[in-house]
C-alpha cells in the first residue's frame, strides 16, 4: 500500500476540511481493515468519486501502473493482492467493541509542539503515528512484497527471449527443499544478469525497503518448475552477515502452482504469480513455499540485493547448487 501521512493544518483549513467532510459519504475500506467515519449521504445526493481516506479528501479512481503489496489469503478463494488488515475492528452498533479512541488534531498539534519544546515522552498516539510514517512498504506488508509490472513491456519481451536461450543449459538442483526443479547460474556478462543487477533496480527496491541496497555478487539464477516440481516450506539462508533481500521474477507461468507464505500470526497467504512480477523477501525472515506443479510450467529469474558484501560460509556452498 501507499504511504498515508496525516499532518496538522491551520484552523481555517481545518474548518474547510470539516465542511467538506460533511458532504462526503462514510466508507469502510475492507481491504485495509480500517473504517473512515462520516455522515451517510441522502438518497437524492448524486454519486461522488471523492472519498475520505486517512483524514484527507481523495479521488476513488484506482492508481495505475506498478503496485507493491502483500499477498492475500488463498484459503478464501481467489488471491487478493492487498496489504494485511491493520488490526481487528468491530462495530459498536452490532454489539462489538468500541472504535479505538482518536485524539483530535488540535490536541495532536499541541502535544507535538509540547514534545518539541520540552523533550517529554511522546504521547502514545504520536508514537504510533510516527512509527507508521517511518515504516517502509516492506515492513508494512509483513516482510513479503509482491510487485506487478516490474519491467516495461519492451524490456520484458527482451528478457524473455534471452532466457529462452538459457533453457538448454539448465540442470538438476541440489537444494534439499527444492524438488525436481531445474536451473542454471547466469554469467555476469549475460544481458539477463545486467537487466536485474544495476543501480536503477537497486534504487527502486531500496525505496520499498527503506535501506541502501547493493547488487549482490551471488549469481543470478534462471529456474524452471516443470510438472511435478515444488519447493517445501523454508526460510532463505543468509549469504551475507546482514541477511540479503531475495527476489523472484516470474518470467512465464502456465502452471497451477502458488507461492505461499506465513504471516506473523501463522496465517497462510499467497497466490498465483503473474508474468513480469517480482516477489521480495528477506533471508531468515518469512517462511514460504511453492506448491506442486500439476499442470503447465513456471519459469523464474532469482536475483539478490544486499546491504553489505561481507559473506557467510553459506555463500560459498550456494555456488555448487546445480549439476550438469
Amino acid at each position: 500500500g501507499g504511504d498515508c501521512t496525516t499532518r496538522g493544518v491551520p484552523a481555517m483549513a481545518a474548518t474547510m476540511t470539516t465542511a467538506l467532510c460533511a458532504a462526503v459519504p462514510s466508507r469502510v475500506d475492507r481491504a485495509r481493515g480500517s473504517r473512515h467515519a462520516g455522515p451517510r449521504p441522502r438518497a437524492r445526493d448524486a454519486p461522488s468519486r471523492v472519498t475520505w481516506s486517512g483524514g484527507r479528501l481523495a479521488l476513488s479512481a484506482p492508481r495505475r501502473g506498478t503496485t507493491a503489496s502483500a499477498f492475500g489469503d488463498p484459503d478464501r478463494g481467489s488471491p487478493r493482492w492487498s496489504a494485511p488488515p491493520r488490526g481487528p475492528y468491530r462495530d459498536a452498533r452490532v454489539g462489538g467493541a468500541n472504535e479505538p479512541h482518536r485524539v483530535p488534531r488540535a490536541v495532536l498539534r499541541e502535544l507535538d509542539g509540547r514534545e518539541n519544546r520540552t523533550g517529554a515522552v511522546p504521547h502514545p498516539v504520536l508514537r504510533a503515528k510516527k512509527a507508521a510514517e517511518e515504516a517502509s512498504v516492506f515492513e508494512r506488508s509483513g516482510g513479503f512484497v509482491y510487485i506487478r509490472n516490474f519491467f516495461s513491456q519492451r524490456d520484458y519481451d527482451l528478457i524473455r527471449r534471452e532466457c529462452a536461450s538459457l533453457r538448454t543449459e539448465v540442470g538438476s538442483e541440489r537444494r534439499a527443499c527444492a524438488r525436481q526443479r531445474l536451473g542454471v547460474m547466469v554469467s555476469p556478462e549475460h544481458v539477463v544478469h545486467r537487466a536485474f543487477m544495476n543501480r536503477k533496480v537497486a534504487d527502486r527496491l531500496g525505496a520499498l525497503t527503506g535501506a541502501s541496497l547493493l547488487p549482490a555478487d551471488v549469481p543470478v539464477e534462471f529456474r524452471v518448475y516443470p510438472a511435478g516440481s515444488c519447493m517445501d516450506w523454508h526460510q532463505d539462508v543468509a549469504l551475507y552477515v546482514e541477511p540479503q533481500y531475495e527476489l523472484v521474477f516470474t518470467l512465464e507461468n502456465s502452471s497451477d502452482s502458488q507461492t505461499q507464505w506465513q504471516d506473523e500470526h501463522g496465517r497462510r497467504r499467497g497466490g498465483w504469480t503473474e508474468p513480469n512480477s517480482v516477489l521480495m523477501v528477506r533471508a531468515e525472515h518469512v517462511v514460504h513455499r511453492v506448491t506442486p506443479v500439476t499442470r503447465g510450467e513456471r519459469s523464474i529469474v532469482k536475483f539478490v540485493y544486499t546491504t553489505t558484501l561481507d559473506k557467510t560460509d553459506e555463500f560459498y556452498d550456494n555456488l555448487t547448487t546445480y549439476e550438469r
